[in-house]
């Protein structure tokens, strides 16, 4: 018996893990905030920081943790679970980031201007994801908090 014949339904996923991928809600509150801002653009600058400010604080009320993972279906012993607004958090803050990498200095120092954003340091842990595949199970996704925190000047 060949390998492919074990396991005909299963492809491997070729697309990268993402949010979508972990929250199984679709309406969840984390996607919707995200969907109505969409593709993250230098206009949007101001209103992603002030989402991202409000959502900072109730992170730090309401922090995730590490719970014991069930290491059969792919979790690690000691498995980090973010919060929502934990999650919120590092959604914002990537694309807060990918602004800043992506637009020329002199037109995020307009925007600034032009917005009233000030001069501010933006911090967050980022948080990625990760599947595994359960051979007769099916597909985990896990969330991992990357160490140290990114900073953003802006």
């Amino acid at each position: 018996m060949e390998e492919n014949d074990l396991f005909p339904d299963y492809s491997p996923k070729e697309t990268p893990d993402t949010i979508y991928d972990y929250i199984r809600n679709p309406k969840s509150k984390i996607l919707e905030i995200i969907s109505d801002i969409g593709e993250p653009s230098i206009d949007k600058l101001s209103y992603i920081i002030n989402v991202f400010k409000r959502y900072k604080k109730k992170a730090k009320r309401n922090p995730g943790g590490v719970r014991k993972g069930n290491v059969v279906i792919g979790a690690d012993l000691n498995q980090y679970y973010p919060s929502e607004e934990e999650l919120l958090i590092s959604e914002l803050g990537k694309m807060i980031r990918k602004i800043i990498i992506n637009s020329p200095k002199r037109d995020i120092a307009e925007v600034m201007k032009n917005q009233g954003i000030k001069l501010q340091k933006i911090e967050f842990s980022e948080i990625y994801f990760r599947h595994v595949d359960v051979m007769g199970s099916g597909r985990y996704f896990y969330a991992e908090k990357k160490k140290p925190k990114i900073e953003i000047n802006l």
